[in-house]
């Protein structure tokens, strides 16, 4: 050993106490975050980059001490034992309720982040920051060498290449996201060792760096806003944000020695990884329990105090595998914890609450799970499509090639998902439009079904008339003159396929010829409810035979004629209606044929415009669409470029740049082709200039 590396060992400084409590304040953000759903939270203390400087100026110590690989293996073996554990268990519940989930590995080596359908994803999809930590743990030796030669400047780098992935919008989804994710995390890992290295920051030094970090995040916010307002979906943002409040609060390092003394912040910090791993599961169970009937901002305060109550229970069940003393793993010790943990099964399992629990789906009044990137479909645009988009003939703007090449895209697309034949159209913001028709399809003048696309004319003919005061979207539905057995199903329930009314099944999967809507509602009636109105989504044709009886009752007027009256008619719409045909239900939850123009006209309309035929609707698209309400947009909500409806062979959907895409065939596009009817429609939407906004009011 050198001179150098024995006196380098002699100067290493104490562990700082303010450290620990940074590192304490940053999980009990985590927690509320994730217990309640509160997307504002995310902005109060942004916890992951306060964390990994937590992390850097840990590692740095260790590596000033003893050699890399003892760091880094000290480290995994923290690390490993307690991921073993609770990865055994969600792997466990996945294969039991036959959920998907990804590759086995993942969960035991997360070198990549380990994903399960189980609980809506509720279980792992906060597994991503072991993702972030186990490459920085990797990387560790060579930030640290690079920190210790170049000091500030290694973090200083890493933010200009963080703004730099941003603003070319390269840290996206997929991998992309995660190499954005490392490059972040490095960076405050790299701004945790230069603290080390360098010496605390003086209180001039933070100062200045959170007012820099605070004018930057502003300014950030008026290039882009995160997606659901969350501060961890942009990561140039989530570097800002949680740069302005490490440097804040480290303005105050006696605080923070002293929150550390405390006893919540001496046991965050003897069990973070136990705490990380199982909070999200406590809060789902308490999400599930805790009665629906209690106010909701009251409810979420309980579920979130209960999260955090159930903390030593997790970690005297768990907590040996992270924090492992001499004889930890003896009978004595063990036979208590298995105790508690039958108990807690036969709580769970047996009696009126396990009637409560389910494991599969995730019920409306439950927030989200916690994830820090978000979720878009996966666009796979072809290689021959890139290279037009980077050719001069797109970028000179030439229509007419534009046109050659969008004809390219239907052919391909067409023979690729098996359509058979295809028709689509595709109308720029300014107006251009295209026509393209491939494998003989039907031309343009001739109608086709458009399906499910019918519920966008029932929602709104519903909506004229809650806007006109006739019904209310909170009004049950009643007995609809025939006594009618859910009749406390309402409207809104309806509207967004919570009502929980069973499917209507026929014997062959077709629904018989001359089948009529009162079919329906005796058939639905007798059913049980598949669960309980406004507690799950389930896409429900049924439902919307309901909603044209009811405007039938409401306005002594067929649906049909309601349909002219009031929306075709005046826009000029040439349609035309069935019921109990084509083994349809059709009435009003599927039962229109109109041109593919019309429909172009009508998804600008609803989608973009939100106009009617009289004026613009005030409708909250964020709250409603992906569920039914105002389109069931097959990527689902909140999660992807455009927003539309699919009808089965018909697809219609319009993006932030105005950009209008029909596309019609006597193939399925749903299923198999579900996201393959996606990139066949970035692809259009890119080539004619749009594919780039969300629509998001």
């Amino acid at each position: 050993m050198t001179n150098e590396a024995v006196q380098e060992k002699l100067t290493t400084p104490p562990r700082d106490a303010a450290l620990d409590g940074l590192r304490a304040l940053a999980i009990l953000r985590v927690i509320t975050w994730h217990a309640s759903g509160w997307s504002f939270t995310t902005w109060i203390i942004s916890s992951v980059p306060a964390m990994f400087v937590v992390t850097g100026a840990l590692l740095a110590r260790s590596l000033q001490k003893g050699p890399a690989f003892q760091v880094l293996w000290k480290r995994f073996k923290r690390l490993l034992l307690p991921l073993w554990c609770y990865s055994i268990v969600v792997y466990a519940l996945s294969l039991y309720f036959q959920v998907r989930t990804s590759a086995i590995w993942t969960f035991f080596l997360p070198f990549n982040q380990p994903t399960s359908l189980i609980a809506s994803q509720w279980f792992t999809s906060a597994m991503w920051y072991l993702r972030a930590y186990v490459w920085v743990l990797v990387l560790a030796p060579f930030i640290y060498a690079l920190t210790r030669r170049w000091k500030s400047l290694i973090p200083a780098v890493g933010i200009v290449a963080v703004v730099a992935f941003g603003i070319w919008n390269t840290d996206t989804t997929g991998i992309s996201w995660a190499v954005g994710d490392i490059l972040l995390y490095s960076t405050c890992t790299a701004a945790g060792m230069a603290w080390l290295v360098h010496g605390r920051p003086s209180a001039r030094t933070l100062h200045y760096a959170a007012i820099a970090f605070l004018a930057a995040a502003c300014g950030w916010l008026l290039y882009r806003q995160p997606l659901d307002g969350v501060v961890n979906n942009d990561h140039v943002l989530h570097l800002f944000v949680g740069g302005f409040w490490t440097a804040l609060l480290l303005h105050f390092p006696n605080t923070l020695s002293s929150f550390s003394t405390t006893a919540v912040s001496r046991f965050l910090n003897k069990y973070p990884l136990s705490v990380y791993l199982w909070h999200s599961m406590a809060a789902w169970f308490f999400w599930q329990l805790v009665p629906k009937k209690i106010p909701t901002d009251i409810r979420i305060l309980l579920i979130v105090g209960l999260t955090f109550a159930a903390l030593p229970a997790i970690t005297y069940l768990v907590g040996l595998f992270e924090h492992r003393k001499t004889g930890w793993f003896t009978l004595i010790q063990v036979l208590p914890r298995i105790l508690l943990l039958a108990v807690i099964l036969t709580f769970i399992n047996v009696g009126p609450l396990s009637k409560k629990l389910d494991f599969v789906r995730t019920p409306l009044n439950q927030p989200l799970p916690p994830s820090a990137a978000p979720k878009v479909v996966k666009i796979d645009v072809e290689d021959d499509v890139k290279k037009f988009l980077d050719s001069s003939a797109f970028k000179d703007d030439t229509w007419s090639l534009r046109e050659s090449e969008m004809q390219t895209i239907l052919d391909n697309r067409t023979k690729e998902m098996g359509l058979g034949q295809t028709r689509a159209i595709v109308v720029t913001r300014d107006g251009r439009t295209w026509h393209g028709n491939s494998g003989n399809m039907k031309t343009f003048d001739q109608p086709s079904l458009i399906g499910s696309l019918t519920k966008t004319f029932t929602t709104t003919l519903i909506m004229q008339l809650v806007d006109e005061g006739l019904i209310s979207l909170d009004d049950p539905v009643g007995d609809l003159g025939m006594g009618f057995k859910h009749s406390q199903i309402t409207i809104r329930q309806l509207l967004t396929h919570t009502s929980g009314l069973s499917k209507y099944k026929t014997k062959n999967g077709y629904v018989a010829k001359g089948t009529t809507p009162l079919d329906v509602l005796r058939y639905v009636s007798e059913q049980p409810l598949r669960n309980p109105p406004g507690s799950y989504v389930n896409y429900s044709t049924s439902g919307f035979s309901l909603l044209g009886i009811v405007l039938e009752q409401k306005t002594g007027k067929t649906f049909e004629e309601l349909l002219r009256s009031r929306i075709t008619d005046p826009l000029g719409y040439q349609i035309s209606t069935f019921r109990g045909d084509y083994g349809s239900i059709g009435f009003s939850t599927g039962g229109m044929m109109m041109t593919m123009d019309d429909l172009a006209d009508w998804t600008r309309r609803y989608f973009f415009d939100r106009t009617t035929t009289k004026e613009t609707w005030d409708w909250a698209m964020r709250d409603t669409t992906g569920m039914g309400a105002h389109g069931y947009c097959p990527c689902r909500n909140k999660t992807f470029l455009a927003l539309g409806h699919i009808g089965g062979r018909t697809f219609a959907s319009v993006d932030g740049d105005g950009t209008v895409v029909i596309i019609d065939t006597t193939g399925i596009l749903v299923l198999d082709n579900y996201k393959k009817t996606q990139t066949f429609a970035q692809e259009l939407r890119l080539v004619a200039g749009g594919g780039k906004k969300y629509l998001y009011p």
